[in-house]
């Protein structure tokens, strides 16, 4: 027996991200940016930060998975190789 979830994924999953089925200009401009931390902070903050009163806001789903690649950018920014986070009390510059 089916279940009501797998109905619902049976019937509307293809593979993609909310935010690739909704939003592919989004999308675009992320793979533009991605190689670089920092312009993928300033191109997510774009986004996600409203400094504009006429925006109507994104659903929630694309909103969080937004936060989530902010979170994953953020991460690979402040975490060594290992998996250490890097503070001002550890930071080196390769063993020096």
């Amino acid at each position: 027996m089916e279940t009501l979830l797998q109905a619902d994924r049976s019937a509307s999953y293809d593979g993609r991200s909310h935010l690739e089925a909704s939003f592919p200009r989004i999308v675009e401009g992320l793979l533009k940016v991605w190689n670089s931390a920092e312009a993928t902070e300033h191109f997510l903050d774009g986004l996600l930060v409203d400094d504009r009163d006429d925006r109507q806001g994104l659903p929630e789903s694309v909103f969080g998975e937004l936060m989530f690649l902010s979170d994953l950018n953020w991460k690979r920014t402040h975490f060594n190789d290992e998996g250490v986070q890097i503070t001002a009390d550890n930071f080196s510059f390769g063993g020096l």
